[in-house]
């Protein structure tokens, strides 16, 4: 093949793709056609969007009035879950599989030496990325579509599992930053408040209540956002889908990241060895986002569907740190836990009871629940 041959096989599909680029753009002055044409490039061969995707943005920027505000807009492609990042990922004509890889490449999810996924990407969540969020329930229904049988199937389906760390290490973030209340608890009903959403208190918190010894009764409740499915995009369901574990006593999130450390290089220190028993409490009873439908009390899950199951408990190994954490603290005994809290009178009635007599008092309510034939989400009878 001739030299000038090889060469047309580099510069024609160039452009065609500068082509296709200016074919977006339509009528506008001649420097914002630059700074756009600038930012399709970066988006196409940096950050591997699709046509679909570029067009979606030159859509939504059409209404920029100033080349701050072009550069503003474009600085928030940058965020996974930011307003403009959801519509390009929503935009995108790629395939499932495709894009849950192109967000863990922005993300630059790693697994580590110890399993821990560590983020060193060109991209972060956006700050604003709410634990209901339309993009969350979007991503959610491409890892179902994926991973039907499970995330046990390749390496994609490890990085999935571990993302869900990060996930709750944003809504978190979200919760304490941008709500209201003495404490984190407060802050989670202000949130929900002001998103007009209801909270589920359903499912079974005994994942959550684990102890290093004895069980004596729980100690934390789950509470899941939203209650019941908010979207309104047939296909889409974003139940049940953030969770939040919150201690009885004080209010407080209860959760590994209020214990991770980072190393002199910004990463987080997956070293076992490095946290304490205390640390390791927060770390076993985390809470942990949920790609599949958790069924609880609200009636609103197929029978037959097992998404639940097969995506957020039989998962993929978790991290070095966490697996220590949970052979120290187990799940307590068949028979011996029930869920104190199943609405939040429930939390309000249980603060009252004095530390003397609740142990008395939850004997009595488990012996009840038993008595009771087993209401859905209690746990089993011994």
């Amino acid at each position: 093949m001739k030299k000038s041959c090889v060469s047309c096989l580099f510069i024609l599909p160039a452009m065609l793709r500068l082509k296709q680029d200016a074919s977006l753009l339509g009528k506008m002055g001649p420097a914002r056609r630059v700074a756009l044409l600038s930012h399709l490039r970066f988006l196409r061969r940096s950050d591997h969007w699709d046509q679909a995707a570029l067009a979606e943005y030159v859509s939504q920027t059409a209404s920029s009035v100033s080349f701050e505000d072009l550069a503003a807009q474009f600085l928030t492609t940058q965020q996974v879950g930011s307003p403009l990042y959801a519509r390009m990922y929503a935009a995108s004509r790629l395939k499932p599989r495709q894009k849950l890889r192109l967000v863990l490449r922005h993300l630059g999810a790693q697994v580590d030496q110890s399993g821990f996924l560590q983020l060193i990407g060109t991209h972060q969540f956006a700050p604003t990325l709410a634990p209901h969020a339309e993009f969350l329930a979007r991503f959610r229904a491409d890892v179902q579509k994926v991973f039907s049988a499970g995330l046990l199937t390749d390496s994609l389906g490890l990085r999935l599992h571990l993302l869900r760390s990060w996930l709750d290490q944003q809504f978190i973030a979200y919760v304490r930053h941008y709500f209201a209340g003495e404490t984190d608890y407060q802050k989670l009903l202000d949130y929900a408040q002001q998103a007009g959403l209801e909270m589920d208190y359903t499912t079974n918190a005994a994942f959550h209540n684990r102890v290093e010894s004895a069980f004596s009764y729980p100690h934390h409740m789950k509470v899941q956002v939203p209650a019941s499915n908010t979207m309104e995009i047939k296909g889409f369901n974003n139940a049940r889908m953030s969770e939040f574990i919150v201690d009885l006593d004080t209010g407080a999130f209860v959760s590994e990241w209020n214990v991770y450390r980072k190393t002199a290089a910004g990463l987080i220190d997956s070293d076992p060895g490095r946290y304490s028993r205390q640390d390791q409490y927060q770390i076993a009873n985390t809470e942990s986002f949920n790609y599949g439908l958790p069924k609880g009390q609200r009636g609103d899950v197929k029978q037959k569907d097992h998404s639940h199951q097969v995506l957020d408990v039989k998962h993929p190994a978790d991290p070095l740190v966490r697996q220590e954490a949970t052979r120290r603290f187990h799940i307590p005994h068949s028979g011996q836990y029930v869920d104190l809290v199943k609405s939040a009178p429930d939390l309000a009635a249980w603060q009252k009871v004095s530390a003397k007599k609740r142990q008395a008092k939850y004997e009595d309510y488990r012996a009840w629940c038993y008595e009771q034939g087993m209401v859905a989400g209690f746990g089993q009878k011994p």
